[in-house]
């Protein structure tokens, strides 16, 4: 890894503004979110956060050598896993509004929970299985925040006279989101597709794949060209019927 906490990312320039980062490295081997861009005459949104504090920095100086001086900064966060939230306080001390499904809280605890730990520090390190040194150096001094603006089923954010819709995916977690800029053609799909693992259902069961599969079913009613996975390469709409073909068989196999 050339930085720690930051591994070689890629970037992708789609064109009217919109961007990808892919390929941030949290510790050898252990990968962060994908991340989204979307940067109009006066704001920046940005999908998810990195997970360590070289990420984001990454995600932010980037950002503002495409776009400087825009006066408004957003940022979705697609669900509460620490690879695509966790660096979220970088973002709230540059005074970013931050926007999260409904139940994202309720999700975050849960895995605290889960986890067993008593903070977000003792998260992380149970997260990525390291211990406090090397969390220190790898992650910084980062951690999650909770969302300023809650999104129910589907909000949209208009910027400038420029749209961006924030819609509800829930299946891979309860709190999944995916977010579609109309102007490009780009969904940024968060977990709802991961065109590297393809569904990944571990954390859920059969009941929540049946709403995974309406909600992917709903995302194929848009206008997509482009997709932003959470995880993997960029890829084209096909990959949702593939998503929803996996589901099914899952379901029936659960049966």
């Amino acid at each position: 890894m050339e930085r720690p906490g930051l591994g070689t990312p890629r970037t992708h320039d789609f064109g009217n503004g919109v961007h990808a980062i892919l390929d941030m490295e949290t510790i050898a081997d252990v990968h962060a979110a994908n991340v989204g861009i979307i940067s109009t005459a006066r704001a920046q949104v940005f999908v998810n956060s990195g997970q360590t504090e070289e990420q984001a920095r990454f995600i932010w100086d980037y950002t503002q050598s495409k776009a400087p001086g825009r006066e408004m900064t957003y940022l979705v966060l697609t669900h509460h896993h620490l690879d695509h939230c966790f660096a979220a306080s970088f973002f709230d001390e540059r005074h970013a509004l931050i926007y999260g499904h409904r139940s994202f809280g309720s999700c975050m605890a849960e895995m605290r929970k889960h986890l067993g730990a008593n903070d977000y520090r003792e998260m992380i390190e149970a997260f990525l299985k390291i211990d406090s040194d090397i969390c220190k150096r790898y992650v910084g001094s980062v951690h999650p925040v909770s969302p300023h603006r809650h999104v129910g089923e589907e909000t949209s954010i208009a910027i400038n006279g420029e749209e961006v819709t924030v819609m509800h995916v829930p299946g891979h977690t309860e709190c999944q989101l995916a977010v579609y800029h109309p102007k490009s053609h780009v969904l940024f799909a968060g977990d709802a597709i991961n065109e590297r693992a393809g569904p990944v259902t571990m954390f859920s069961e059969a009941s929540d794949w049946r709403r995974w599969i309406a909600g992917l079913e709903k995302l194929k009613k848009l206008e997509i060209e482009t997709i932003v996975p959470g995880h993997g390469e960029i890829c084209g709409p096909q990959i949702i019927d593939d998503h929803i073909a996996a589901l099914e068989k899952k379901i029936a196999e659960a049966a």
